[in-house]
């Protein structure tokens, strides 16, 4: 837990003032600031921008738009006009679109009424557009009409010097002293894809859409966004009707002009001045994306800041009911805007938002606010200053005398029988007093402490010391553990340098671990360990504890051998082993290296016998062979158990095997004495691989010399056995295979397939039932057979035939696939048999299926007189069958055969193959038949696989058939292939 900090009487007198100060100013703020006041005092501002927007905004109106409106709801003359000039001419609406005469004569009808209309709208121009053709030599999509602008909005001049035609004829421009403009042009031109023709192009094209008629002309009024008429022309917007005729012809386009220097004009003298600065912007609005498209501006404040903006993106704030937008160089504004009221609310282009906005900055505009806060915080801090620097002034007073306490203490820091002087102060004085007081308190503490880890027994010293001092506080007890002599006192004074001496006398070649310093010293003629723990938690303190760990640390280095060694023998164990051979394998100089594997013949014997004192006994006699052999020229360890495992290395094999026989002659003059004098002879079986020809590395060439002395205790023990790649190839699943065969016999996870034998005749006599593990290291039946041999677990291979067998069996049964009276021929192990009770729950389990078994009494044990007979009493007793398996190949084959009288011999493939050819083959099938005959017994010839043997077979009088060219294993039953039936029934036909 961090230690808090200290802090001085001024800091806690100065506090409680500040607080109060602070509370009070608080209160005054509050009042002001969540009463209400601040936030109308703001809002009033704001309100003031959005009062003068609207303002300007109707003062532009009514100079513009209304002036406009009126006369666009005049024009209704020019459709009129037109229809009058139709009915003249005896034309209908459609002959505009191509007779330039007739557009001729209704533009020379219509100018004159539009230039008066222009004079009273303070517009700066007038236009027309017919939807025809403006002469007969004029391109293709050039339209009619007129484009007049006026130098002198507002006046008039009856001469009509202040005006110039834009577009037009130039009869008509002659004909009413009209002067042609230098960008002057003879009609409209169709630019599709132009903005510049958008004015007359849109509204045309939108009365064309829509389809109204000429009362709801002003319904599709348009204003449109700034162009110029020509690429050096001086930039204008229009506003503009379609012209609709009374059948609903849209015949082309009437409107008025304002150059954007006018409109400019008018928005200054409009806008309506404030205690702030302001600019203002008219522009068309995006109510989707929050944009305005600046058309015109006014005032200095837009130019400096919004010049270059294409576009002014803005940001509505709801609560103070005004819009937000922050200028390229990050100043943020309050903006007003107001939309115009340039279309009718049900026209066709109310979409298009022309708004007028009044811009101020937020600091100019909330300066009289921000003047108002700024005068509240500076009448708040200026008392909490004042009273700060009363505050510091009194503590300093206040605390002098306790500082020069302080300052007493920190001279007399060390001494006993600490006396200070009064200050004839009371509280302090008695502050002195108790200081004395629990000096004198913590020097009879520490004489008990010290006393009672004494007579305790522990040794336990202490040091401290502190930064920029010129001691080092030392405990009674420190002195005697490093060996610094004695002293009377509980603790004494050192001066640093005299302490820095005797630390580096003691504490040579330390040990280090975390935050920990060991040492070993040699005092009084033993060794002691230290253990010294450095505190520097505390800043500017170092306070260190020694401790005597000596029966720690001997307890650390026993368990540490322990760790590594083996107790009873006092050789490495296994995983200490493997270090050290790992170790030397990577840094050794010889050659070659050796490890062996050896295994105590008899300790199972002894312990049973003679108790585990004597099998321990045993083992260190052999252990003790081993040092006597090898100390110093191999690594040794014990394994477990009965196994050890030694590592030796040389230059040469010679060498190593010479050691190795040295050592195996030696063992066999060892041996155990046991009570009563008997001998008891040392007798060990051994495996042997090499480094690196076998393997190099460890876990690969410890596991070949492991199957190397497996190999020897199955075959002849107390040898020592090289490890044998090819013998392993072919029997390492003897080691990697245990777990997978225990895994078989405790779960019976094992399936089994179904061989068909035949008659001569081609039907089925029975069905072989063949066992098909489910394994990954071994290979076929027979790996398995001689695993569980080599395990003794034959008896429970024997029952997981039976038992897994028939419930294969009775599954088929079930099906419908096994027929009704079709054998079961079940493969039995000659040397062993199920037990009683086995026998007996087979009989509760499989009754139905009993009466089908044929018992194959399988040649690859030797047959037991005994578990012969009950296996023909268990079949005698179902009414079922026996069978010699695999004759010719097996153990006794003849003797049991007449011991046996079955009723069925199954020749063994490695008979019948090739038997056609192979003429004594044929005389021991000769005389097994003639046997077999006489003793009325069946001859089954199994491995039959080409049509050459069964025609021969068949010839020779064999009964019973089975093979892969009749039929292979199944994992169902299925019918005998109808081929195979037919062959076999021609075959036996002709014999």
């Amino acid at each position: 837990m961090k230690e808090k900090k200290s802090e001085s009487i001024r800091n806690h007198l100065l506090g409680p003032l500040l607080i109060l100060l602070v509370v009070q100013a608080a209160v005054i703020a509050g009042t002001v600031l969540f009463g209400g006041v601040s936030v109308k005092l703001k809002n009033n501002e704001i309100h003031v921008l959005s009062r003068n927007a609207e303002n300007t905004r109707l003062g532009l109106e009514k100079e513009t738009l209304h002036h406009w409106i009126v006369m666009l709801n005049h024009s209704a003359f020019v459709s009129n006009e037109i229809e009058q000039i139709l009915k003249k001419n005896q034309c209908s609406a459609p002959d505009i679109s191509n007779d330039y005469m007739l557009n001729r004569e209704i533009v020379e009808q219509i100018i004159e009424k539009s230039i008066d209309m222009l004079h009273m709208s303070y517009a700066t121009g007038v236009f027309f557009v017919l939807n025809g053709p403006a002469a007969a030599n004029s391109s293709s999509g050039m339209k009619a009409g007129f484009y007049i602008r006026s130098s002198n909005p507002g006046g008039y001049l009856t001469d009509n010097s202040s005006l110039l035609m834009e577009r037009g004829l130039p009869s008509v421009a002659e004909k009413y002293n009209i002067p042609l403009d230098s960008f002057w042009e003879i009609g409209f031109g169709k630019e599709e894809d132009s903005k510049n023709s958008e004015f007359y192009q849109k509204p045309l094209r939108m009365a064309l859409q829509e389809g109204t008629s000429g009362d709801d002309a002003m319904k599709q009024a348009y204003l449109s966004p700034p162009f110029r008429l020509s690429p050096k022309d001086m930039p204008v917007i229009t506003y503009s009707v379609p012209v609709i005729l009374d059948d609903g012809t849209v015949a082309g386009v009437w409107g008025l002009e304002m150059t954007l220097n006018q409109l400019g004009q008018i928005l200054s003298e409009k806008q309506t001045n404030s205690s702030f600065e302001e600019c203002w912007l008219l522009g068309i609005r995006n109510r989707e994306t929050k944009e305005i498209v600046p058309v015109i501006d006014s005032g200095y404040l837009y130019n400096q800041y919004f010049n270059e903006a294409a576009n002014i993106a803005y940001t509505d704030n709801r609560k103070k009911s005004i819009s937000e937008i922050e200028s390229s160089d990050g100043t943020k504004w309050y903006a007003s805007i107001n939309s115009l009221d340039a279309y009718a609310n049900n026209g066709v282009m109310e979409n298009e938002d022309w708004v007028l906005v009044g811009l101020a900055r937020q600091k100019d505009l909330l300066a009289f606010y921000n003047a108002i806060r700024r005068m509240l915080v500076s009448t708040m801090l200026v008392p909490i200053l004042f009273s700060m620097l009363g505050a510091f002034a009194i503590g300093k007073i206040v605390t002098e005398p306790i500082r020069r306490l302080a300052g007493e203490l920190k001279g007399k820091s060390g001494n006993r029988g600490l006396a200070l002087k009064r200050v004839h102060i009371r509280e302090i004085d008695d502050l002195t007093e108790t200081i004395e007081q629990l000096s004198r308190d913590v020097e009879m503490s520490s004489s008990k402490i010290s006393s009672i880890l004494r007579h305790a027994n522990v040794m336990i010293g202490v040091f401290e010391y502190a930064d920029g001092a010129d001691q080092v506080f030392c405990s009674q007890s420190l002195f005697e553990m490093l060996g610094w002599g004695t002293i009377e006192e509980p603790y004494r004074y050192l001066e640093v340098k005299r302490f820095e001496v005797l630390m580096d006398q003691t504490f040579t070649g330390v040990r280090i671990k975390g935050d920990r310093v060991f040492q070993s010293l040699e005092l009084e003629g033993r060794t002691r360990w230290v253990q010294v723990i450095i505190d520097e938690s505390k800043a500017g303190t170092t306070l260190g504890v020694c401790s005597d760990v000596t029966a720690d640390v001997q307890e650390k280095e026993k368990l540490e051998w322990e760790r590594n060694f083996d107790l009873l023998t006092e050789l490495y164990n296994r995983r200490a082993f493997r270090e050290q051979v790992e170790f030397v394998m990577r840094t050794q100089k010889e050659k070659y290296g050796a490890v062996i594997m050896w295994d105590l013949d008899n300790l199972k014997y002894i312990n049973d016998t003679y108790g585990h004192d004597e099998g321990d006994r045993y083992l260190i006699l052999f252990a003790d062979c081993l040092k006597n052999s090898f100390a110093g020229r191999g690594i040794l360890a014990r394994y477990s158990g009965d196994e050890f495992v030694t590592y030796l290395h040389g230059d040469s094999k010679e060498k190593i095997r010479k050691d190795v026989c040295d050592f195996i002659k030696y063992i066999q003059k060892a041996a155990l004495n046991m009570e009563g004098g008997y001998m008891l002879p040392v007798r060990v079986s051994g495996g042997m691989s090499w480094y690196p020809d076998d393997a190099a590395e460890f876990e690969t060439l410890f596991n070949y010399a492991d199957f190397a002395m497996y190999m020897v205790k199955h075959s002849v023990k107390g040898n020592v056995r090289e490890f044998d790649l090819d013998e392993y190839t072919h029997n390492s699943y003897m080691l990697t295979g245990s777990e997978e065969l225990n895994r078989m016999l405790e779960t019976r996870d094992v399936s089994f397939v179904f061989q068909p034998i035949v008659t001569r005749e081609g039907s089925i006599y029975g069905y072989e039932l063949l066992m098909r593990p489910h394994f990954t290291n071994l290979r076929g039946i027979g790996e398995v057979l001689n695993l569980a041999r080599s395990q003794a677990k034959l008896p429970q291979i024997e029952s997981l035939t039976w038992f897994a067998g028939l419930k294969a069996a009775a599954a088929e049964l079930e099906k419908g696939h096994l027929g009704e009276m079709e054998k079961l021929f079940i493969n039995s192990i000659a040397s062993v048999c199920i037990t009683e009770d086995e026998q007996a729950e087979l009989e509760r389990n499989f009754s139905g299926l009993l009466s089908r078994i044929v018992i194959e009494m399988t040649e690859g044990e030797p047959a037991s007189r005994e578990l012969m007979e009950r296996k023909m009493a268990m079949a005698r007793k179902w009414r079922g069958q026996t069978a010699v398996d695999d004759f010719g190949t097996g153990y006794n084959s003849e003797s049991v055969l007449l011991h046996m009288r079955p009723e069925i011999v199954k020749v063994d493939m490695s008979l019948v193959r090739q038997i056609h050819k192979d003429t004594k083959r044929q005389m021991i099938l000769k005389n097994l038949l003639d046997f077999a005959s006489s003793n009325e017994i069946c001859v089954l010839a199994e491995g039959v696989e080409t049509e050459e043997e069964l025609v021969f077979l068949l010839n020779s009088g064999i009964c019973l058939f089975q093979g892969y060219y009749i039929a292979r294993p199944q994992i169902e039953i299925r019918p005998l292939d109808p081929y195979i039936a037919g062959k076999m029934k021609e075959f036996a036909g002709k014999t």
